[in-house]
């Protein structure tokens, strides 16, 4: 694209009008959640619920916790025990792909002196006749 040396010349004193540097809209904002998150109470932030129900009977004087925080409890237990049978039942794949490798292993170096083991007796069995 070209330009005429009138509009090119335009486009130059324009640039040197503009400021350096615009600001950055999503900095602003970046700090307004620093600022929020900073606000939080742990227990609005906590995700494991062990340290939730603690934090939870500290706030409490009399041992009463309001139903939306006990509804946000059972929601992270839930939470909770849907990641645990995930992590069991990749744990126990890891443990039986190790034992079938093993066994694997087993079986092929028992195939090996079995088959070395029968040319040995092939070898015997030539010499002898």
């Amino acid at each position: 694209m070209s330009f005429d040396s009138h509009s090119l010349e335009r486009l130059r004193e324009l640039g040197r009008k503009l400021p350096n540097s615009l600001p950055i809209p999503n900095a602003k904002s970046s700090k307004a959640n620093q600022n929020t998150k900073a606000k939080l109470h742990p227990i609005e932030t906590e995700q494991d619920p062990k340290k939730l129900f603690g934090e939870l009977i500290k706030a409490s004087s009399d041992g009463k916790v309001p139903a939306h925080l006990l509804d946000r409890l059972k929601k992270t237990e839930s939470l909770n025990l849907e990641k645990e049978p995930l992590k069991e039942s990749f744990s126990e794949l890891d443990t039986n792909q190790k034992t079938v490798k093993s066994k694997n292993k087993n079986t092929n170096n028992n195939l090996l002196k079995d088959d070395l083991y029968i040319s040995f007796q092939r070898l015997l069995l030539e010499e002898d006749d």
